[in-house]
């Protein structure tokens, strides 16, 4: 924890252990948010859960909570070194991609691409939304591949819209002339 530096995700395998698998309570997690600015990914349990919350900014990726400590069968192994998380791997540098409904790492020389793809789903995902409301389309149109002209639908959609839409449009003009669907 005292290697850690802005911007740092404090990841953490202890297989997953609820009972006597806290090694982080609030103590840990105000070091780690003071030290990184960010949060843990820690595949255990968690204690204080009280005091955790009180952490503004702090996001906690955890297996469950319980007021036990951790066991000392716990070692660490190494630090900066790949380990598994829910069944996947994670390297150091490997950026974290936390939501609500879950966690997802993104190995670093993967990051471009899976953001431009994300911008351009989540455009696709606006569209497609909309003319749903609208009528315009069914769900079984929207949730399979585009025919011809839903695609030039969505063109136009994306022109028309370009300013307002939460991808810069630079950005939405450089997908338009790579785009092969």
């Amino acid at each position: 924890i005292d290697m850690l530096v802005p911007g740092d995700v404090y990841v953490a395998d202890v297989y997953g252990k609820i009972d006597q698998g806290p090694i982080i309570g609030d103590n840990l997690a105000t070091s780690i948010l003071a030290k990184s600015g960010n949060g843990v990914v820690h595949d255990a349990a968690v204690r204080d859960l009280d005091g955790i919350k009180e952490l503004p900014g702090f996001a906690s990726y955890v297996r469950g909570w319980h007021p036990s400590f951790a066991s000392p069968t716990i070692m660490l192994m190494g630090v900066n070194c790949p380990v598994r998380i829910g069944g996947v791997t994670v390297m150091a540098g490997d950026l974290v991609l936390g939501k609500e409904d879950g966690v997802i790492f993104i190995p670093a020389h993967l990051v471009e691409k899976v953001v431009k793809t994300a911008e351009l789903i989540a455009l696709r995902d606006k569209f497609g939304k909309q003319r749903l409301a609208e009528g315009k389309y069914t769900s079984g149109q929207i949730d399979t591949r585009w025919d011809d002209p839903i695609e030039a639908d969505f063109s136009q959609w994306l022109e028309a819209h370009i300013d307002e839409l939460p991808v810069p449009k630079e950005a939405i003009q450089e997908m338009l002339k790579e785009r092969t669907w």
